[in-house]
């Protein structure tokens, strides 16, 4: 399905440069040679498709890895395109898509300390319960073009899994791939200091598993009920173990409100992408704001 743009390339250009909901990202990190990208953008047809417009971008953003000619594939990581993946896969009918899962119980050990996400366990493990069956519902209907990994499969045994994932993409092997220790100096020279220790404080280290199960040793007893019950059997379903399975009324009485917002957030987000571009705006902007009313509030009552 071509999706043909009907702005002007430079009202694109001029969105693209434009502040996102994250503080954390910035057009100026991406190092971008605006003339070269310009005069790209200018040699497209006039009915070229978002595809080909937007990849422009990512061939011309300054990476930290060496680069020679041009790349055999681009991609991006962000967590939130996995709740767009239909969505996705119209505007890039060819693409690839990788889902990769992690305990719930980690997972939340995780994000709790960034000021973007609701630091409430209830609400974080129904949205890992939410993309884990939707990342199944995808790859069942698009199995050739859908490769769901776990994390802990990835740091234990990272060269099979990353040989999979290169075969998936069609990709050649090459060991340096495991030799992400000498990029921490770059990404800090890059992106300041603050970021790098919030980010990627780990890149500088071998790959291991260190962080694997570390929900045992720093969730409470209550925390790692509520997320056992909330993900319920989905838990089992992606080869995860709950340490509680017992039904609970109380539990479910008390993550009801949050199971519901959660439900309610991801309509609204899907319902955003058809509304008009400065309203979706405003409401992309207003989403991390919640979030950091919620740790101001967390932080008040410890």
């Amino acid at each position: 399905m071509q999706v043909l743009y009907t702005r002007s390339k430079k009202e694109i250009f001029e969105a693209f440069k434009e502040r996102l909901a994250s503080p954390n990202w910035q057009y100026s990190f991406l190092y971008i040679d605006e003339e070269e990208l310009w005069n790209d953008l200018h040699a497209l047809p006039e009915n070229s498709s978002f595809r080909d417009v937007f990849g422009l971008f990512y061939v011309h953003y300054t990476s930290i890895l060496p680069r020679t000619g041009k790349p055999k594939a681009m991609g991006d990581k962000n967590p939130i395109f996995a709740t767009f993946a239909w969505h996705l896969r119209q505007i890039f009918p060819e693409a690839r898509f990788i889902f990769l899962i992690r305990d719930y119980r980690d997972n939340f050990l995780s994000v709790r300390k960034f000021t973007f996400e609701a630091p409430v366990v209830a609400l974080q493990a129904y949205r890992w319960k939410y993309v884990a069956r939707l990342a199944v519902r995808f790859r069942q209907q698009y199995p050739e073009q859908t490769l769901v990994i776990r994390y802990e499969d990835l740091t234990l045994e990272p060269e099979k899994i990353l040989q999979e994932i290169l075969q998936f993409l069609g990709l050649n092997w090459n060991p340096q791939m495991l030799d992400n220790t000498k990029y921490a100096e770059v990404v800090t020279e890059k992106y300041g200091k603050e970021l790098f220790e919030l980010f990627h404080k780990n890149l500088g280290k071998p790959i291991n598993s260190d962080a694997i199960g570390q929900w045992k040793h720093f969730l409470r007893e209550d925390e790692i009920k509520m997320a056992d019950f909330v993900v319920s059997s989905w838990a089992e379903r992606m080869d995860y173990e709950r340490k509680f399975k017992q039904w609970s009324l109380r539990l479910f009485l008390i993550s009801l409100p949050w199971q519901l917002y959660g439900w309610a957030l991801y309509k609204v987000m899907n319902a955003s992408e058809y509304l008009p571009v400065g309203l979706k705006k405003r409401f992309a902007l207003f989403l991390p704001s919640l979030a950091r009313w919620f740790h101001k509030v967390n932080r008040k009552n410890k």
